[in-house]
Parts: structure tokens; C-alpha cells; sequence
């Protein structure tokens, strides 16, 4: 028996090597995946910026063609370029010449001439900048860069190591009159005026993308579907450096070398004006960090004990199973209730964790998938403050029971306390899920008079962890997601959850003290009246500098201030803030509607009404020029309250418009109670009609229900001419989008507000 119980601790000393070595590889994989995704996404949002600020270029440009380099730097400098923007390095503008006043070269006539005109550049980029920009010089007739990008109206990109011996971003954008891009090729060659040309540094992107990371690289690749003509004409000397060798390098950018011995890769694709490919490499872990090493470890511990267990089970063979029999009868009552639960006779916090690390070590011999399900009852609470807690008692005890009919026999449930359970499965965890969701949808007769109703929210976990703790964790995690989902479901982990959760905590401490540090700030999309093209109102749209995470997109943050009520007092900054600008706008003369967005929350909060009266009053702005856009889905939570509230909005004078209408369950009847001035139509109906105009006729209909109550339709995500020419088919009034311009800042949106007031006079 001694030599059996030594064969089989060297037999477990092999097998739990080989885990450990598989789960270490795996926890390698999965650490290097974070890392990956955190760099890949602080690149991808310095991509995305970088690509946005030369749209913001261009739109300023393709507005006012004849722009001059004093007004050029002006706007460089009100965007705050050098703070705000990271790895920027310059602009220059390139435009078409019809009829040159001065000499060109090569010499010669032809029917245009791409001569540099206007340039601005960063600190320490004047001479690099100013390289590629001698006037007079025609740069159609060194590569074919500049005339296929007009054609194709799409940027190109590719690597200089000029400026600083960086590896540099050249970004190169057509622009043409008007604004937008033409849908044919002959429409774009008739209207192109020039080109863009940013200058973007790749270091800083890089750099702080792996900032306080070792052994990592990453680069920053742009596909792009030929290459370029790389010829330089004799004479031309060191004047076009920065163009030549941008045409004659690959389009990839490195930071942080070659990590010796690199075996973890990832790749991350990034869509944005073009095709960006994010590349981030670490080398494999060496020594106690190796996967190899640490199972050779865990081989000499299991031998170790083997040799300690021979030993012992030699001394006490004979009283060992005697021994036991004593502990068992003494013991067996007090066991039995320190591991089950004394209300409903589950097992308890601690049996579950042994049975949860069974559960794993089983399935990790067999091959099979452990699942964890972690779920609480949707609304205990107020059945205990109705009904009292005897009642609450006996509710847990049944549901205990409905939930154990369904499961099978090798299946376990237990109970941590209050009306948290957990269940056991090994494979088939979203079947389980449905059946018990099901089952517990049925009422409960609990001999109160009447039935009680409620619904369940579940959690799942599902696969290999390094602990029981581990795998009840995400199940907990995957829990709060169905909750956050509308309750009455499941939700299965994923491994960003987890990543989601810690970075949603420390978003969330951080966006507590984002006024009083001053990093939100307001940018505005103009609305225009889709028949005169003139800017009817602007949308204040919400953005956040963060210190050390860069700008923050609104996608990550606003659903984070709604869940933890920051909104409240965010949005009243934010009311306050654009109240103060469109005050000043009417003072200079260009009285201008301001849309502001009122949440769910903000609706539900007694003191709105009060929020807006004092934003008003402290700005002297009139409420006519103030108009709040609140959800369909807000007002038809409780429309008669809703429609109150509103009308006591009314009496400021501010006007009131339902945002992305279409995407709710709005009744006909309720709409017109409400006291509602405009319908902004949400932009996946426009991009749909795109797409056919048969496949989605519900724009029609929205436009004609606005139409026929007497309310001013606005269309929101307008991108392209067909959209605007088939919007204005229809009857919309007003509309904003990328095809008039991307939201800007104050001083770039006056630049327009000014442009129009000009065209008017």
C-alpha cells in the first residue's frame, strides 16, 4: 500500500506539472492580451484623433479655400494643438493652381499646378516643414500620390524619419470645395482645391502607449493598396527630403525595439479614414517566470510530499482508519452544519468552494467545461419590507426548491446569504440558465392573499481558473452585467469584463474631481436648415481631457456618470457652460440656438427645473435660444409626469426636442400630449437609407409624423450627399453630420458662424 500511495504521488507530481506549466502559459497569454489591448487602444485613440484633427483641417479649409498662413497658425493655436493633440507635428496645405503668378518647376504649361501655399508646424519642425513646402514647385510632378487621393477621396499615409531622426507620419487628405467628399470620380476632380498634408510624430503616440512597460515594442503600420512613385527631379535637392523619403519608406512606425527572443504577438486592426494595423510584441518570461521552470517545481514539491506521505502512512497504517471512524461519528453533526445553510439546507459559502474546486481539478482530467452561476433575486428587498422577513424566509426556501427540479444530479446549488445562490454545472450552463429563469418567472403563493412576482438575474462563469475564488469572482462580475442589461437575463463572462470592472472603478474616482480639475470641455456640431444650408443651432456635445489617459471617449464615460449619478451634477456644468457661450454668441451678434442633452437622471432629479431656471438667469441668456434634447425612451417612462415637467419647462421659454427618436416605443396618443417643439430622427435610420431607400421606410414615416403633428424634423449622422439629397426628397428640415462638419471648438465653429454671416451681408 506504502509503494501504491508513492507510485501515485509520482504519477500526480507528472500530472500537475503539466497543469501548471498549461495554466501558466495560459495566464501568460491572457496578461500579455490586457497588455496588448491597453497599448493597442492608447494607439488607436491617438490614430483616431490624429485622423480627426486633419478632418477638422480639411473641413476649415474646404470652407475657406483662400485661407492665409497667419489665419492657418491662428487656428493651429486655438485648437491647442501642441497640448491637446500628441504627436503632432504640422500641417501644410497644397492647393491647386490653375494660373500661376510666379514661375513653377519643372516649367512648362499644364492644365493645373500643385503648388505648397500655406504650412504651420510645432515646436521644432519648422525647418523639417518648411523643407517640403518651397513655393513655386509642382508636386503632382514628382508622384502620383497627390492625384490619387483627390480620386479616391480617401487619406493616404506613410512613414518620413524626418524631424528629430523620428519615424514620422505623413497623412495626406483631399479637399474639396464645399466641403464633404463627392460620390464620383468627376464630381471630386471638379471640385478638389488642394490637399492637407499632416505631419504627425509616431514617437510620443508610441512612447506613451507602453509608458512604464518593459520588454515591450509596438508598432504602427498603415496599409495602403499601391505603392507610391518615389522619383525626385534633378535640382530639387534637399528642399522635398520629407516627401521623397515619405514616399520611398514602408508605412510602419516602431517604438521600443526588438524584445529579444519576442514569442508573444498580437495585431490590432483599426479603422479610421484607412486601414492602421497595431503590432505589440514582449518576449516569452525567463527564469521563475517561465512556464518550464515553475512546473519543474511543482514536480519536485509533489515528490517531496510523496516521499513524506510513504513515511508516515508507514507509522500510522494500522490506527489511521480506526482513528478516523471516531472523527467522523464525533464530528459528523457539527461538519454537517458548519458546511450547509440552516435556512434552506444548501450547502454554504464554504462547501461551495470545495465543491467549486472539485468541480475544476474533474474537469480539468476529464476535458470537460465548469461552469459557475452566480444570481440574486431581482427585487428581494421590497418583498421583506412588504410582507416581512418570515415571508421572505419561506420565498427563499422555494425558489431553493424550483431551482433544484431543474437541475441535474450532478449538478450542485448553494446558498451564500441573503438571496444570493450559486450553481455548479459542468457543461450546458446556458440551458440551465433558460430553465431556471423560466421556472422562476412563475408567481409564488405564499399565503399572503396575494401572489408575488419576481424575476432573477444571473451571472456565468465558464472555464479553467487558477482558483474556485477566481471562477466565482467573474461569475459575480458577469451578474452585475446582466443586471446592468435590464435584469430578467444572463449574461456570460468575458475576459474584458474583468478589465472593464477595475477600469470602470478608476474611471469612475477620476471623473468625481473632473470640474474642479477643469478637464471637461464642450465642443459644438452645427444644425442647418437643410433647404438654405445656414447654421440654425449648434449641439454642445460633452468631452473629457483626462490627465494622464489623454481624451476619454464619450462612450466610455457618460454611461459610467448615468450608472453612478454624476450626470446630475455634470449635466448642470454642462448646461451652465453652453448657456455661457451661446450668451456670448448672441452678444457678438450671431445669435445662435444651443442644444443641450438632459439624461434620464437629470430628468428624474427634482431640481431640474431649478438647474435650468438658474442657467438662464446667471448667463441673462432669453430661453428662446436654449433647446434641451431629452431621449424617447426617458419621456415614455412615465409620459403624464413627463409631459408636466415639460410643460413647466415650457414656461422659461426654452424649447424642448425628443432625441433619437424612432429607437423607442412611443405612443401616438402619449406624443401628443407631449409639449415637444422638434423630432431629431436617430442617425442608424439615416445611414440605413444609404444603404436603399426601400429596405427602410420607416424614415419616411418619421418625417411624415413630424410633419403632420406640426414638429420640426432634424436628421442626425448625415455623411454623405445621398443622404442629404434624399432627406431633402422627403421634406427633413434641418440636419448635422460629418458631411457639414465634425463637432468643433468655439473658435473653429466662430470661424463658420462668421464665414456665414459674411455670405449673408
Amino acid at each position: 500500500m506504502s509503494w501504491l500511495l508513492l507510485a501515485v504521488f509520482v504519477a500526480l507530481a507528472c500530472v500537475s506539472a503539466m497543469l501548471w506549466r498549461a495554466q501558466a502559459q495560459r495566464q501568460n497569454d491572457q496578461a500579455f492580451a490586457a497588455q496588448a489591448a491597453s497599448v493597442g487602444a492608447s494607439v488607436t485613440t491617438a490614430v483616431r484623433r490624429m485622423d480627426d484633427l486633419t478632418l477638422s483641417a480639411r473641413t476649415m479649409l474646404a470652407n475657406d479655400p483662400g485661407l492665409t498662413n497667419e489665419e492657418f497658425a491662428s487656428w493651429y493655436a486655438s485648437m491647442g494643438v501642441t497640448k491637446r493633440f500628441r504627436g503632432v507635428a504640422g500641417f501644410g496645405y497644397t492647393k491647386i493652381v490653375r494660373h500661376p503668378a510666379s514661375p513653377v518647376y519643372p516649367p512648362g504649361k499644364r492644365p493645373y499646378y500643385c503648388l505648397p501655399m500655406i504650412g504651420v508646424s510645432g515646436p521644432g519642425m519648422a525647418e523639417t516643414l518648411n523643407d517640403a513646402a518651397v513655393p513655386g514647385y509642382d508636386l503632382c510632378q514628382i508622384s502620383k500620390l497627390l492625384v490619387e487621393t483627390r480620386d479616391t477621396g480617401q487619406f493616404s499615409a506613410y512613414v518620413t524619419s524626418a524631424g528629430h531622426g523620428h519615424e514620422m507620419f505623413e497623412v495626406v487628405a483631399p479637399v474639396y470645395r464645399g466641403g464633404g467628399v463627392p460620390t464620383t470620380i468627376p464630381e471630386r476632380r471638379a471640385r478638389a482645391t488642394g490637399w492637407i498634408i499632416g505631419l504627425f510624430d509616431s514617437e510620443p503616440i508610441l512612447k506613451s502607449a507602453v509608458a512604464g512597460q518593459t520588454g515591450v515594442s509596438v508598432t504602427l503600420e498603415r496599409e495602403h493598396s499601391s505603392a507610391p512613385e518615389t522619383r525626385v527631379p534633378t535640382g530639387a535637392g534637399a528642399a522635398y527630403r520629407t516627401l521623397s523619403e515619405t514616399l520611398g519608406s514602408p508605412s510602419i512606425a516602431r517604438f521600443g525595439g526588438d524584445p529579444i527572443g519576442a514569442s508573444l504577438t498580437r495585431r490590432i486592426t483599426v479603422q479610421a479614414d484607412g486601414r492602421w494595423t497595431v503590432t505589440v510584441s514582449r518576449a516569452a518570461p525567463n527564469g521563475i517566470s517561465s512556464p518550464g521552470v515553475q512546473a519543474a517545481l511543482v514536480f519536485g514539491v509533489w515528490l517531496v510530499m510523496g516521499l513524506l506521505a510513504f513515511g508516515l502512512v508507514q507509522v500510522l497504517a494500522r490506527g489511521r482508519a480506526r482513528a478516523l471512524r471516531m472523527v467522523e461519528e464525533k464530528t459528523g453533526q457539527l461538519r454537517h452544519q458548519a458546511l450547509h445553510d440552516a435556512l434552506t439546507g444548501l450547502p454554504n459559502r464554504a462547501l461551495i468552494m470545495d465543491r467549486a474546486e472539485q468541480m475544476l481539478a474533474h474537469a480539468r482530467r476529464n476535458g470537460t467545461e465548469a461552469s459557475a452561476m452566480f444570481m440574486d433575486l431581482d427585487g428581494f428587498k421590497g418583498v421583506n419590507d412588504t410582507f416581512g422577513h418570515p415571508v421572505g424566509d419561506e420565498l427563499l426556501r422555494t425558489v431553493a426548491a424550483r431551482i433544484g427540479q431543474v437541475l441535474r444530479e450532478t449538478d450542485t446549488i448553494g446558498r451564500l446569504g441573503g438571496d444570493e445562490f450559486v450553481v455548479l454545472v459542468e457543461g450546458g450552463a446556458a440551458q440551465i440558465a433558460e430553465r431556471i429563469l423560466e421556472v422562476l418567472r412563475e408567481p409564488f403563493d405564499l399565503g399572503t392573499g396575494s401572489e408575488i412576482s419576481l424575476t432573477t438575474s444571473i451571472g456565468i462563469a465558464t472555464g479553467d481558473r487558477e482558483a474556485a475564488k477566481d471562477l466565482l469572482r467573474d461569475a459575480d462580475i458577469a451578474l452585475y452585467e446582466a443586471k446592468g442589461a435590464g435584469r430578467n437575463r444572463y449574461a456570460e463572462f468575458r475576459h474584458e469584463m474583468h478589465i472593464a470592472a477595475h477600469d470602470r472603478l478608476a474611471l469612475e474616482n477620476d471623473l468625481r474631481g473632473a470640474i474642479t480639475r477643469d478637464e471637461l470641455f464642450l465642443v459644438y456640431q452645427p444644425i442647418l436648415d437643410l433647404d438654405t444650408g445656414q447654421v440654425t443651432a449648434v449641439e454642445a456635445l460633452l468631452r473629457w481631457q483626462h490627465s494622464t489617459r489623454g481624451l476619454v471617449p464619450p462612450t466610455e464615460f457618460i454611461a459610467l456618470a448615468e450608472e453612478s449619478g454624476l450626470i446630475v451634477d455634470i449635466g448642470a456644468w454642462v448646461l451652465s457652460t453652453a448657456c455661457r457661450q451661446a450668451a456670448a454668441w448672441v452678444a457678438n451678434g450671431t445669435p445662435t440656438r444651443m442644444s443641450v442633452n438632459v439624461s434620464a437622471r437629470q430628468l428624474d432629479d427634482p431640481s431640474l427645473l431649478e438647474t435650468v431656471s438658474r442657467a438662464l438667469r446667471d448667463t441673462g441668456l432669453d430661453g428662446d435660444h436654449l433647446i434641451l434634447e431629452i431621449t424617447e425612451t426617458a419621456l415614455m417612462r412615465d409620459p403624464a409626469a413627463a409631459a408636466d415637467l415639460l410643460r413647466r419647462l415650457r414656461t422659461h421659454g426654452v424649447h424642448v426636442a425628443i432625441d433619437d427618436f424612432g429607437t423607442g416605443y412611443s405612443s401616438l396618443a402619449y406624443l401628443q400630449q407631449l409639449p415637444v417643439d422638434s423630432l431629431k430622427i436617430d442617425r442608424t435610420f439615416i445611414a440605413a437609407s444609404a444603404r436603399s431607400r426601400e429596405s427602410d421606410p420607416l424614415i419616411q414615416t418619421l418625417v411624415q409624423l413630424g410633419r403632420s403633428l406640426g414638429l420640426r424634423t432634424v436628421a442626425e449622422g448625415i455623411e454623405d450627399e445621398a443622404q442629404l439629397a434624399y432627406l431633402r426628397e422627403l421634406g427633413c428640415d434641418a440636419g448635422q453630420g460629418y458631411l457639414f462638419a465634425p463637432p468643433l471648438e468655439v473658435a473653429a465653429l466662430e470661424r463658420v458662424l462668421a464665414d456665414q454671416a459674411a455670405v449673408i451681408a
